[in-house]
């Protein structure tokens, strides 16, 4: 076990491989963080050091490196940055910007205050609440985010997409893989797939323009637009362009916040 004294948020700078990794940001007085090695193996070899406002936790490289069980625990409101190979990561609690790239891994976060960047090569990414903007890139993994106060960017090639609520600006894409946004309220949004569905709620009250393009698929809205092309001085809150070549389109009015929507794409 290790233990610092540390009242005020750090920067977890974490490397791992491959085992798994749980970080919890919560009220503390102090720092601790764990590491062991479940199926055998040296875990001291991992560096485990605090210097100055940045908490170091990287695991021995090689390809001998044994699988780590790495749990920390670190005061509320503390940032993370770093990598994992194929080391799955949680990260429980209220951190504020959070920055991973992981190769095939999966990444749950349960909140961050600030700006969300998640990537991977392989694996689902999960985010709950994010204060700030949010990024999340996979080549194969489902992406899901919960409520997202600033801008949204979110890319897949086969796997779903599912926005709970988004504030600001949206782009989402994916080639094999279904997108579901469950509110927009404000700002430009572009989504895109090639043969996956898309399903849109709109907040009630938003002034809307839309722009809906199917190749082979099927578009239905509840919603009226406004005009042909977004007006230059005009009442418009958002703007939305849907594109896809063989995927249906569904664009209807959100339900309230807090209220679940069954709705799917007929």
């Amino acid at each position: 076990m290790y233990e610092f004294e540390r009242a005020a948020p750090v920067t977890v700078v974490l490397r791992a491989l491959s085992g798994s990794v749980d970080i919890t940001a919560e009220d503390r007085d102090g720092i601790e963080v764990e590491v062991a090695a479940p199926g055998g193996g040296d875990a001291s070899q991992t560096q485990v050091v605090l210097e100055g406002d940045s908490l170091v936790i990287r695991a021995p490289a090689g390809r001998r490196s044994p699988r780590l069980r790495i749990v920390a625990r670190v005061p509320a409101g503390s940032s993370v940055a770093g990598e994992s190979a194929s080391a799955d990561v949680r990260l429980a609690g209220r951190f504020a910007d959070v920055q991973l790239g992981v190769a095939s891994a999966a990444v749950n976060l349960a909140e961050a205050t600030g700006n969300v960047r998640l990537d991977a090569a392989s694996g689902d990414l999960t985010v709950g609440r994010v204060g700030g903007a949010l990024h999340l890139k996979s080549a194969s993994g489902e992406l899901h985010a919960g409520d997202v106060t600033g801008d949204v960017t979110v890319e897949t090639a086969s796997g779903r997409i599912r926005l709970d609520a988004v504030g600001g600006s949206l782009r989402a894409g994916s080639a094999s893989g279904t997108i579901e946004v469950g509110r927009l309220r404000r700002g430009q949004a572009s989504v895109r797939t090639v043969s996956g569905d898309v399903q849109v709620g709109v907040a009630a009250g938003s002034a809307l323009w839309m722009d809906l393009n199917t190749v082979s698929g099927r578009s239905t809205t509840d919603l009226t637009a406004q005009g042909d092309v977004p007006p230059a001085d005009g009442p418009v809150e958002l703007e939305l362009r849907v594109r896809t070549v063989s995927g249906h389109i569904r664009i209807h009015r959100a339900a309230p916040a807090g209220v679940a929507d069954d709705r799917a794409v007929a």
